[in-house]
């Protein structure tokens, strides 16, 4: 009797556990992600006789959307708007950007996954570099398509990624406008840039998901035709930076 009755109880217990233990791989539904970002930019303004460097740190938010951290294998999709603002010695910069990607994953294993992504989006800068004789506004607008490889491993709570690709600026223009002297407007030229992205979503399964990405990002402004109110006919900018953000 007691023999049968412990039986029972340990059976009962297996039916409760089963579909626990059966459950317990990672969720696979896209995130939404809000949170806030600060990076370290060096800008270099070049020109035919001379190059000025400036260094600016900056921060903002960010709110991102899809899959990335989560698909296993199939469709993967991801888009992100993030802004910044920095100020500085009376020097000022403002950005905003978007992006959307799309793309194909394949595993390699139960925990190992790559995937390929096309993509697209738009980023528009602004540099007050803050002369105390004029108001200054040097404004870029830059659409751009993409084209990226990335990496998943999964561990039992958490997902790390690795992503490295290129973004290529076509028709972008820069303005330079000197308020009440003098305002341009030039075309800019296709230019390819790198970018590199590390992340990593903590306690997958929790209440709250958090993710942390450290990136990397290039954009290289170049003239199609030069200022007439300065030397100067390319800026590059290098931005290295971080991102915590809470997903839903």
């Amino acid at each position: 009797m007691n023999r049968t009755n412990f039986a029972a109880v340990v059976t009962t217990f297996l039916a409760g556990t089963t579909p626990t233990l059966s459950s317990a791989a990672p969720p696979t539904d896209p995130l939404l992600v809000f949170g806030v970002l600060g990076s370290y930019s060096e800008l270099e303004f070049k020109g035919p006789a001379t190059t000025d460097i400036d260094r600016m740190p900056e921060g903002g938010l960010f709110l991102n959307y899809g899959n990335k951290m989560t698909a296993r294998t199939g469709l993967v999709y991801h888009g992100e708007i993030s802004g910044q603002y920095s100020e500085k010695d009376g020097q000022r910069v403002k950005d905003g950007q978007f992006d959307l990607d799309f793309g194909w994953r394949i595993a390699l294993d139960e925990r190992n996954f790559i995937d390929v992504l096309l993509g697209g989006g738009y980023k528009w800068n602004r540099f007050d570099p803050g002369y105390n004789k004029y108001d200054i506004n040097l404004t870029s607008r830059t659409p751009f398509i993409k084209a990226a490889a990335g990496y998943n491993h999964q561990f039992s709570q958490t997902t790390l990624r690795f992503e490295v690709g290129v973004r290529k600026i076509m028709n972008g223009e820069s303005q330079l406008e000197i308020h009440d002297v003098n305002n341009e407007t030039s075309d800019l030229k296709d230019t390819t840039n790198p970018f590199v992205e590390l992340s990593y979503l903590f306690n997958q399964q929790g209440t709250y998901p958090l993710v942390a990405s450290l990136y990397y990002n290039r954009f290289k402004y170049e003239l199609d035709s030069q200022f007439e109110e300065t030397d100067y006919d390319q800026q590059t900018r290098d931005e290295y930076g971080v991102k915590i953000g809470l997903a839903f």
